[in-house]
């Protein structure tokens, strides 16, 4: 929840920084590092578990890639995190080195902030919009 928390908050600052072309300042850095801590976190966190499961163990792979909620849960969701945290990793390095909030940072977090938002599952909305 908090990945979800900052990187919404980080796409919403990265875009008023852009449409007001203000300098990037020592907050939207503060914000793209703590994104960065807990999107890595939950990676490293997620990576343990995936490796860890018992469902990767007795299931083979053919069997997950036939189950629909197996596929989400063990290919594509991993892989969606991954793309997330290489993106905004890239979003934060660009974000060390320019002065102003380009198209592509606030492209790569805006994309970023709908992969995680894809990710969700169905299930959980409810408790997620209460």
């Amino acid at each position: 929840m908090a990945v979800l928390v900052f990187i919404l908050l980080f796409t919403v600052v990265s875009f008023i920084y852009y449409i007001q072309r203000r300098p990037v300042s020592a907050q939207i850095r503060k914000i793209s590092v703590i994104t960065i801590i807990f999107t890595h976190t939950q990676l490293l966190l997620g990576i343990v578990l995936f490796l860890s499961s018992p469902v990767l163990h007795n299931v083979g792979m053919k069997d997950i890639m036939t189950i629909g909620t197996l596929r989400r849960n063990y290919v594509e969701h991993p892989f969606t995190m991954v793309i997330v945290a290489g993106l905004l990793t890239f979003a934060n390095y660009h974000l060390k080195k320019l002065p102003r909030i380009t198209i592509w940072i606030l492209a790569v977090s805006a994309i970023s902030l709908a992969l995680v938002i894809g990710m969700i599952p169905k299930a959980f909305w409810g408790s997620i919009i209460l």
